[in-house]
């Protein structure tokens, strides 16, 4: 009589389907409570490696307290820039040293001298070369770098062309309005004699000509720009406006059409009188590739706080932004600029909380490799023991056939030495006792063709009937 248990499992495969897959599912767990110590460690030990190697990965060393910055000459709009990144980062007891330099394009001769150490620095777009800058990233674009073209004349100019046969102050070599300087010249057909073009720096342009010993003077700078200041307010003294600012931006892609408002200087007095059209480099905040992380975040954190304000020639918000101009924007800036900063950076060291953000980054995938190799580890362990028994399966199955095929009464002694041979083997194998199951499954196995060896044996002695 059939068991009402057993009799609804057959008739109902469902609920029995059930039981063995719930059995099934309590098998890894059996398994995982019968490994060793030992052979758990040599389980884990390889994952705990990778895990330590994306670790390291992430933590390469404690950031350095002290960074090296080239800006501008002394007094001017970069020099002043620099100042302040010292004033805010002395805040995470971070030194940082400010190099003064002729302007952008002396920067990046620094950042390209191998002997010469550079962690940061302006660079206007337009003034390099993105082939031979590989190793330098972009934090992002901090303002407009506005031409100023000063003049002393009874006529108003409203383009380049006018300053034909004029002596010209274009800026010391290494800047950056040098180079723009003589390009816009050229194109504004003023650049050749007789016109004659000063190598002269800004301070001392300004003060030749407010003598009158030239006639104008070429500069690029912010509001900031003590230089630059000094000229808008001085008298006798004219500021050019770009009639064709919008043509000039066609044939120079890294120059921008800016406006400088009717009234931005004073508005009770209306200065200046009207809208004047400038054209503008844009000034970007660049680092070496493989500077560390938490100093990025904490430069680009004092760019928001020194760039973000309305200015004469731009509205609040527009700066700092991810502009990839001559250079590629580094990562962190990517990420800053959508997410912001590591929130941890507003209760901990800087570099703890960019070595947690760091860690999050890395982690998040590797929990996903590693959480399909844990629960890969018991059948990897069920796997590692069973393939024990694999190669004597495969000598007890080779025996049996050759058994089979060649039933010589002679070769009974050596088939029985061979079949005892294998017997021995299985006896030495070691495994946990949940899979004892196994070892003696395969010993009735070897059990069944010694019975057959046996029956063979007897039959060939006996001879046909």
């Amino acid at each position: 009589m059939i068991q009402k248990g057993v009799e609804f499992s057959l008739k109902n495969p469902v609920p029995l389907t059930r039981y063995r897959m719930a059995k099934k599912a309590r098998m890894p767990r059996r398994i995982i409570s019968a490994i060793s110590n030992r052979s758990l460690l040599l389980i884990i030990a390889p994952v705990l490696l990778i895990a330590l190697i994306f670790i390291a990965m992430a933590y390469h060393l404690t950031p350095p307290d002290s960074l090296i910055m080239t800006t501008g000459f002394e007094g001017g709009g970069y020099a002043n820039y620099g100042e302040r990144y010292r004033q805010i980062l002395a805040r995470e007891k971070i030194n940082l040293k400010i190099l003064y330099s002729s302007g952008s394009v002396e920067n990046l001769r620094r950042f390209n001298d191998k002997s010469f150490r550079v962690d940061a620095g302006f660079v206007q777009d337009g003034t390099s070369s993105p082939s031979e800058n590989k190793d330098l990233v972009s934090l992002g674009a901090i303002g407009y770098s506005p031409l100023w073209v000063f003049y002393q004349s009874q006529e108003t100019f409203d383009d380049l062309s006018k300053l034909k046969g004029k002596r010209i102050a274009i800026g010391p070599q290494g800047s950056g309005v040098r180079k723009f300087a003589i390009d816009l010249l050229r194109v504004g057909n003023a650049a050749d004699p007789p016109t004659l073009l000063l190598d002269i720096p800004s301070a001392a342009a300004n003060k030749a000509l407010l003598e009158g010993t030239v006639d104008a003077v070429m500069i690029f700078g912010s509001e900031d720009n003590a230089l630059v200041k000094e000229l808008l307010y001085a008298r006798k003294i004219k500021l050019m406006s770009f009639k064709q600012a919008e043509a000039y931006t066609r044939l120079f892609p890294a120059l921008s059409h800016v406006i400088l408002p009717e009234g931005i200087l004073d508005i009770s007095k209306r200065t200046p009188p009207q809208d004047i059209h400038l054209l503008s480099a844009t000034t970007s905040l660049i680092v070496h590739k493989d500077l560390h992380p938490a100093l990025k975040y904490l430069l680009l954190d004092a760019a928001v706080e020194i760039h973000s304000n309305a200015g004469w020639v731009n509205k609040r918000g527009e700066f700092p932004s991810p502009k990839d101009l001559d250079f590629p924007s580094s990562k962190y800036a990517k990420r800053f600029y959508k997410s912001g900063h590591p929130f941890l950076l507003d209760y901990v060291p800087y570099w703890i909380a960019v070595w947690f953000d760091r860690m999050i980054i890395i982690l998040v995938p590797v929990v996903f490799v590693l959480i399909p190799l844990m629960r890969g580890i018991p059948w990897l362990y069920s796997w590692r023991n069973r393939r024990k028994f694999y190669r004597w399966y495969g000598e007890l199955k080779n025996l049996e056939s050759e058994v089979v095929e060649r039933p010589d009464s002679e070769r009974m002694v050596e088939y029985r030495g061979r079949l005892d041979q294998i017997e021995a083997a299985i006896n030495k194998i070691r495994v946990p006792l949940t899979l004892f199951g196994e070892v003696y499954k395969l010993k009735e196995h070897v059990d069944s063709v010694r019975g057959k060896l046996a029956r063979l044996n007897y039959q060939a002695k006996e001879g046909p009937p």
